[in-house]
């Protein structure tokens, strides 16, 4: 198993050169990120972090959790979505307190983008060798289509944000690669046991992730999966696993932690009047924002069944998450940006065009291929969650890391197709087409979304 796993997470001799050079441009990402307010997130002395960091951090919808947890351990994630998380980063709290001991300096930042650049490099890797050895892309083209999906606007935020977004991503690819691996080639096996951790890593992080891994397992196993030792094993103990770990965490840590907080605010409350005119001004404003959710509740609110789908899915599903908005900035809706901002010029809109066409064109082409058909399955879960439900739909853009990573892998099947077509010289053509059209995109997407976030980072 161990040899397995270090093959697995081995850098090849082919990818060392590349690896090299995601790692020094997700280094860069994250210094121009840390950077901006890199000394009061280094104080460690007399400071309430909870405060300083949400005083400080501003990028989009992304809240810094990660960043106090590290700090000081709370359980701050929302459990019913994230019920293990922040047991999880427990022991980079622990790395954080001894450095902080020997340095007099909040390390948190540094500590959390070594990891958002480990993860953002095995990423990438990770989608390299799913389009190289199960798609069948040759390497070069491979290449391409993860410089395409690394200059997606979201993927760029999700790999410099304190949330747990980078941690999915990484996650869900690899359980793509394992499970392509799987059904390409039929000599590979992954036992009901390291599906399970999966299951169960996974859902600790997200819930909604357990869906997806489930939805893996199934198409590994075929009739197999509902055969009772392989479902217990692969799907029941970790579920059970999560569950109970849920259900201490909430008891022994979520409740005493939301007790202090309820105090705390109260206490503030009584004593200082303008924070309590604030506090009453930012609960009247949330309502008034989420006055459409289906229900109250700390999930229910979050679903919209009125806003505008077309509209959504135009500037926020696909145009947020691949193309930045100049207006409004990386402001958080729940704080000063609109739901809707619409682009300044005419070929954003274009580009988005031409992604989503090529994105059904290369889904109806490779259809009938099991693996993409599991792509297709994901990326359904999260189409069902936030356009028809309308959960989180307000900021979807957000959650692009759970689902964008089947642009790429759809494509790569159509440029596959193209190949297998390529007898003629037209043929031929449309193919080096094709890698035209995409290395174009990459390259506006790169010049457009890095011009904005690095302008927005040098930014005090």
């Amino acid at each position: 198993m161990m040899k397995a796993i270090l093959k697995l997470f081995s850098i090849k001799k082919d990818e060392r050169w590349a690896a090299l050079l995601l790692t020094c441009y997700l280094v860069m990402l994250n210094v121009l990120a840390i950077q901006q307010h890199f000394e009061e997130f280094t104080c460690s002395e007399h400071v309430g972090f909870y405060s300083l960091f949400f005083q400080y951090f501003h990028l989009s919808g992304f809240d810094p959790f990660t960043y106090v947890i590290l700090s000081e351990w709370r359980s701050l994630y929302v459990l019913s979505r994230h019920p293990l998380l922040a047991v999880f980063i427990y022991p980079l709290y622990a790395l954080n307190s001894c450095l902080m001991a020997l340095t007099g300096f909040n390390c948190t930042i540094f500590i959390w983008s070594t990891v958002l650049v480990v993860l953002g490099v095995y990423s990438f890797l990770f989608l390299k060798r799913i389009l190289h050895e199960i798609v069948g892309c040759k390497r070069g083209d491979s290449w391409l289509l993860v410089a395409f999906f690394a200059s997606f606007g979201y993927i760029i935020l999700s790999l410099v944000a304190p949330d747990h977004f980078a941690l999915s991503l990484f996650f869900l690819l690899l359980t793509l690669y394992v499970c392509g691996k799987v059904l390409v080639h039929h000599h590979v096996e992954i036992s009901d046991w390291h599906i399970a951790i999966l299951l169960f890593l996974t859902t600790g992080i997200t819930t909604t992730n357990a869906l997806k891994i489930a939805l893996a397992q199934w198409f590994m196993q075929g009739r197999k999966f509902f055969q009772p030792k392989s479902f217990l094993i692969s799907i029941v103990l970790p579920i059970v696993l999560v569950a109970g770990g849920y259900a201490l965490v909430n008891e022994y840590i979520q409740k005493p932690e939301q007790e202090r907080r309820e105090r705390s605010i109260a206490q503030r409350m009584e004593r200082d009047a303008s924070f309590k005119k604030k506090l009453a001004l930012s609960h009247a404003s949330a309502k008034k924002r989420h006055a459409k959710g289906l229900a109250e509740g700390e999930n229910l609110y979050w679903v919209d069944l009125h806003l505008s789908r077309p509209r959504s899915i135009i500037e926020n599903f696909f145009g947020e998450s691949l193309l930045f908005h100049a207006d409004h900035l990386f402001e958080d809706v729940n704080v000063s940006r609109p739901i809707f901002v619409s682009y300044r010029h005419p070929w954003c809109y274009n580009a988005v065009y031409i992604v989503l066409a090529l994105l059904i064109w290369s889904c109806i082409i490779a259809f009938k291929n099991r693996f993409m058909q599991l792509c297709l399955s994901w990326f359904g879960c999260d189409v069902l969650l936030h356009l028809c439900l309308g959960f989180g739909l307000t900021e979807v853009y957000i959650m692009t890391a759970h689902w964008a990573f089947v642009i790429p892998i759809a494509f790569g099947f159509l440029c596959v197709r193209l190949q297998q077509q390529a007898q003629g010289r037209l043929m031929r053509q449309a193919v080096s087409a094709f890698r035209l059209l995409i290395g174009s995109c990459t390259l506006l997407f790169f010049s457009h979304n890095l011009q904005l976030f690095i302008t927005f980072m040098l930014q005090k």
